[in-house]
């Protein structure tokens, strides 16, 4: 499903990655844990496209990511930034619709088919019942859930998550790994999660991928 071919980036001349193989096949979670500086959110960033992969150097389900636009790439790969700046006053249903976008026209209007899509990636994160709140009142741990769900329901066979239980405290992070594994199961695409904490990759990821030097 993903492919990664000797794989090189640098930074204004400073190299960052330098000949990375990588490959992740259906049904997989792979995380990526290496000290900071390794590369792994860069790593995460040219799988995604946001920053720009090398011709053949990644392939998704055998498409070239670099000859994608970036509406194509979405709908392949959705990412669960670090950090993320949720929009203020949104609702979590209103979050959540946005990872639809890519499947949308030009003003667009979503239909009933992706509320439905919306409701289920909500159900599967625990967070239905939150629908209606505003991101602003969420809880660390109950925000997370909610880009998480705005990923799935992007319906990409890639998901990327970058430090997905930074900040949060031990319960709260628990319950973030709980629901990625969870909403794994239930699907046949690709997980990559780049993590800091080795207890909780290796509890939770079928194979690690180190990142040094």
């Amino acid at each position: 499903m993903l492919n990664v071919r000797d794989l090189s980036y640098s930074y204004n001349g400073t190299a960052v990655l330098n000949g990375l193989d990588l490959t992740a096949q259906k049904g997989e979670m792979v995380g990526v844990v290496g000290p900071n500086g390794a590369g792994k959110t860069t790593l995460l960033r040219l799988i995604s496209g946001i920053l720009k992969p090398p011709p053949g150097g990644i392939t998704i389900g055998g498409t070239d990511v670099s000859t994608l636009s970036a509406r194509e790439r979405a709908k392949l790969v959705a990412v669960v930034p670090q950090g993320p700046t949720l929009p203020v006053g949104f609702s979590v249903l209103d979050l959540v619709l946005m990872g639809r976008n890519p499947h949308l026209k030009l003003f667009q209007w979503e239909s009933a088919a992706d509320l439905e899509i919306a409701a289920r990636s909500m159900e599967k994160t625990q967070i239905l019942a939150l629908a209606d709140r505003a991101v602003g009142t969420l809880s660390g741990g109950e925000k997370q859930r909610a880009v998480i769900a705005m990923a799935l329901s992007q319906e990409t066979p890639v998901l990327l998550l970058d430090e997905p239980t930074s900040n949060l405290d031990l319960a709260h992070q628990t319950q973030v790994m709980d629901t990625v594994r969870d909403v794994h199961r239930d699907g046949e695409g690709v997980v990559v999660i780049a993590m800091h904490d080795l207890t909780l990759a290796a509890q939770y990821c079928d194979r690690l991928v180190m990142l040094s030097g």
